[in-house]
């Protein structure tokens, strides 16, 4: 705590974003939360290692964002539309494309000089895609390159992806018992195929994290599947809710504020891995929605969104450089707020995360 308190890029940063990340550090109480990986340390897997030069990365954006020039500093790319699942949520399906490896590894390299710390691969499956390696390989170093996937991933491509550079794989897994899963997951077989996934991406010295889209149902089992979960191994959850789908799947509000207070729960639970929730992430007690702002998501088909969930493109980057993309749809989004732009549950105040990051009297928006 101390090596990363003198820092010179964290006394960059506002006094009050420095006791931010003093408060933050602190509150994890549970030792599982801390991990070392590649000679340092996370405390989630979507978090780069201190030390490590994608840090350095992470901690540059940060100074930049408090001085009000934010840059896309997390990137979600969704390589390919196929999968052999049929997620009851899934949107990708409806895309039908595959994105050119050239114009990837062009638009990654752009991305990184403009600061992004992390690169999420998603898809459909992007297991599926020959060339994963050579894209992990190309976002990782000076940033974070994450996997995720429904599986299967064998041990051969497991230790594969670790080579390239892989930080962690999120593998998709629906609910703790074997049948609700494949149901929700569309694919008799989800269960075990995620199951062996997890144990091959443990071995290979992956960081290794789940991710579940709760229901109104699923929600009540949460707890069991958390320390499910955490009996195989798993490090991360990722929690999201239901958008886009019939409004009988929607959360409501006790649903939300019960994954909020699961999240916070995380840090001082033995029992359970690390959370991320979106109704957490997106509240006036964090971060905040920052779709557009410091976050973009690209689809199958070149499309630039906000996020996965905000069907508006920018641009397509077949056509058009990342850079004129981005720039075009950040001025739009601005800032961060509290609440989900998706849901239009929305604050046009600034969540707590950014109200200790950004430098008093700079222009926000």
């Amino acid at each position: 705590m101390l090596k990363l308190l003198l820092n010179r890029k964290v006394w960059a940063l506002p006094w009050k974003f420095k006791l931010f990340i003093l408060r933050y550090f602190l509150s994890i109480r549970n030792p599982d939360n801390v991990q070392k990986i590649n000679g340092g340390r996370v405390l989630s897997i979507y978090l780069p290692p201190f030390p490590s030069q994608a840090f350095d990365t992470f901690l540059d954006a940060q100074v930049r964002a408090s001085r009000g020039t934010a840059v896309p500093e997390i990137v979600n790319i969704s390589l390919t539309s196929e999968c052999h699942n049929g997620c009851w949520h899934c949107l990708t399906s409806e895309e039908e494309n595959e994105l050119d490896g050239d114009v990837l590894l062009e638009t990654i390299g752009s991305l990184k000089q403009m600061g992004t710390f992390q690169f999420l691969f998603t898809g459909g499956n992007p297991l599926l895609r020959d060339d994963l390696e050579t894209l992990v390989s190309a976002a990782s170093g000076s940033s974070v390159a994450l996997v995720s996937t429904p599986g299967p991933l064998d041990r051969e491509r497991a230790v594969s992806l670790k080579k390239a550079g892989c930080q962690g794989v999120l593998i998709a897994l629906e609910h703790h018992e074997r049948e609700i899963n494949d149901e929700l997951m569309g694919s008799s077989g989800a269960f075990e195929r995620s199951l062996d996934s997890i144990e091959n991406a443990r071995e290979a010295g992956l960081l290794t994290g789940t991710w579940i889209v709760a229901t109104s149902e699923t929600i009540n089992d949460m707890d069991a599947y958390l320390r499910f979960v955490k009996e195989k191994g798993v490090t991360d959850v990722a929690v999201f809710e239901p958008m886009l789908v019939d409004e009988g799947y929607l959360l409501d509000d006790e649903d939300r504020k019960y994954l909020r207070e699961l999240q916070k729960a995380s840090k001082k639970v033995k029992g359970y891995p690390r959370i991320i929730s979106g109704p957490f992430m997106d509240s006036e007690e964090f971060m905040g929605c920052t779709a557009g702002y410091n976050r973009l998501h690209i689809s199958a088909s070149g499309d630039v969104y906000p996020c996965d969930m905000l069907r508006d493109s920018w641009g397509n980057i077949n056509d058009e450089d990342i850079t004129s993309i981005w720039k075009r749809m950040h001025d739009r989004y601005s800032q961060p707020i509290c609440g989900c732009i998706a849901l239009e549950k929305v604050d046009e105040e600034l969540p707590e995360y950014y109200n200790c990051l950004i430098r008093k009297g700079v222009r926000r928006g």
